[in-house]
């Protein structure tokens, strides 16, 4: 798991992954929130300090999650998770036995539902997650690429019983912060076009009510039974986003992001309260001033 200021949820991930992984092995890519105090404080963490400099790079984040963990001994299972995502406490499920069984080379599919603070959540799918090691080594691209070793053609076990429960949309003003983020750097790295980037970031409001259903009980009983409550995140100020937004600002001018759906935000507030310093002006480009 790649870590970057994620003390809002990391305490809650690692007491859940140890719960059933050998082996946690965590990357903090210079964390300022004590991200990485807590991290160390875990027995089955394997520490990585991965403080880069430069522009975000996914490949630079994962690689060395991979590099570490091939480093251990024996037969290997590989599974991807993110700070914001805890596995379903089904842990006398047979899917687990099926996959310590399945044949190196392997791919792992997981279900995969996005937790919403009403007590709702939604299925968002399926995700690759998962891969039983077999020397193949990662390789990825800038953003959004594949978080697991998927190499063409090989077999794939869908899982149906164990499912991912995403804490992504339980602290919406986060979530926000950092999809406008994405937005903008998509929109510089001509990673999409600004139709396909709304699309991206705004999935959620096509989703109708009706397709939200309630937490299952055994998810928050099967965890409080271990001493952990899934229900509430921490709800923490993370303001690396908007900082580097308008950075971006300085750099390319407002006009460049007239495109994106990012103007909620009175950008001059937030360049006066976060101190970004700036020549040109931060106001809303879609409106004559």
């Amino acid at each position: 798991m790649p870590v970057l200021n994620e003390a809002w949820i990391l305490e809650r991930f690692l007491r859940c992954a140890s719960l059933w992984a050998d082996h946690i092995v965590v990357a903090d890519q210079g964390s300022t929130d004590g991200s990485a105090e807590i991290a160390r404080n875990f027995e089955k963490v394997i520490f990585i300090d991965n403080k880069r400099t430069g522009d975000f790079n996914e490949m630079q984040m994962r690689a060395p999650l991979f590099e570490a963990a091939s480093q251990i001994e024996g037969p290997k299972i590989f599974i991807g998770l993110d700070a914001d995502e805890i596995l379903t406490p089904n842990f006398d499920s047979p899917e687990w036995k099926t996959i310590r069984n399945a044949k190196p080379g392997t791919i792992l599919s997981f279900p995969i539902y996005n937790l919403l603070p009403n007590g709702k959540y939604w299925n968002f799918g399926d995700i690759y997650c998962g891969y039983v090691a077999d020397g193949t080594p990662y390789s990825t691209g800038l953003v959004h690429s594949p978080r697991m070793i998927l190499p063409p053609g090989h077999d794939i076990l869908l899982c149906h019983d164990i499912c991912l429960l995403h804490y992504k949309y339980m602290d919406t003003g986060r979530m926000k912060d950092r999809n406008r983020w994405y937005q903008c750097f998509e929109l510089i790295n001509k990673e999409n076009a600004p139709i396909g980037i709304f699309r991206r970031y705004h999935h959620l409001e096509a989703i109708p009510a009706s397709q939200h259903l309630a937490w299952a009980e055994w998810w928050k009983e099967g965890y409080r039974q271990k001493g952990i409550e899934i229900t509430s995140v921490l709800h923490q100020s993370e303001q690396r986003w908007n900082r580097q937004i308008l950075e971006y600002f300085n750099q390319y001018g407002t006009s460049f992001f007239r495109p994106l759906n990012i103007w909620e935000i009175n950008w001059e507030e937030a360049a006066t309260s976060l101190g970004v310093r700036h020549d040109k002006s931060f106001r809303d480009p879609r409106h004559a001033w």
